[in-house]
């Protein structure tokens, strides 16, 4: 687990320094036109931008505005963008008395932007817990500050969809009453359990670092609470909770 999460930071930070490597500016020009690339020369007479494999020279008195804003036509009009698409791979630890100390987590969401670095989506999973489970779920996220390095804040909440609708179940418990005792005595006989799934929420805090307007990484620690429900035949039910640590790292497109 301290692997990945070092694996995680030492990723962030290489992005990180990709990033301000390939910083980007957007020249406007007077006559509507507009260059995104990164400046080699400004001088007060010619201002000098490599984009792509082409290299182009601009008189001073042709330029409208020089921004540091990743703006396309389909972006808000503050420079942020109006969606991104994630997705997240990582484990979800809990205690050594789970049978499956570090289960594999994978989630992937649409999100939409609601206001200023605020998204909100809905997004869609694998959870290898106990059993497997879907979780189908709301996205939010709440970006600190509109930049190619911030940290956030999220939360999922939705529901567990099995995947295997039936466990067997081996043991338990039953109660007997015969005067003049009565007592809980073992068995061992097995039953099937039918799988109903159950709630699931997962508030968490992480950092994203941005490669390119396009592409993007994020590392972030939370908490996962599931709470998932077995009925059997006479009525019997049996309530299971999960109380773990989410380790994700995810990569984000935009």
């Amino acid at each position: 687990m301290k692997k990945i999460a070092l694996l995680g930071v030492l990723l962030l930070l290489v992005c990180g320094v990709s990033a301000q490597r390939m910083k980007k500016e957007v020249i406007y020009l007077k006559n509507g036109s507009v260059v995104k690339g990164q400046l080699v020369q400004v001088d007060d007479e010619k201002v000098v931008v490599r984009s792509a494999r082409n290299t182009w020279v601009f008189n001073q008195a042709e330029i409208d505005t020089v921004t540091s804003k990743w703006l396309r036509e389909t972006d808000t009009s503050d420079g942020a963008k109006p969606w991104f698409f994630k997705t997240s791979v990582g484990v979800l630890p809990g205690g050594s008395g789970n049978t499956k100390e570090s289960p594999f987590s994978f989630d992937a969401s649409l999100n939409v932007r609601l206001f200023r670095n605020m998204y909100a989506g809905l997004g869609a999973g694998i959870d290898l817990l106990e059993e497997s489970y879907l979780p189908a779920f709301v996205n939010l996220e709440y970006r600190f500050r509109d930049s190619r390095f911030t940290p956030f804040i999220g939360f999922q909440g939705g529901y567990l969809l099995p995947l295997d609708g039936e466990v067997n179940t081996h043991g338990g418990y039953y109660y007997y009453d015969i005067m003049p005792y009565s007592s809980y005595w073992p068995y061992y006989q097995s039953q099937t359990l039918d799988n109903e799934g159950g709630l699931m929420f997962n508030p968490s805090l992480g950092f994203i670092s941005q490669v390119n307007d396009n592409l993007g990484f994020s590392l972030s620690f939370g908490y996962r609470y599931s709470q998932v429900t077995f009925t059997g035949d006479n009525s019997y039910e049996l309530e299971t909770n999960y109380n773990r640590l989410s380790i994700k790292l995810g990569i984000i497109f935009n």
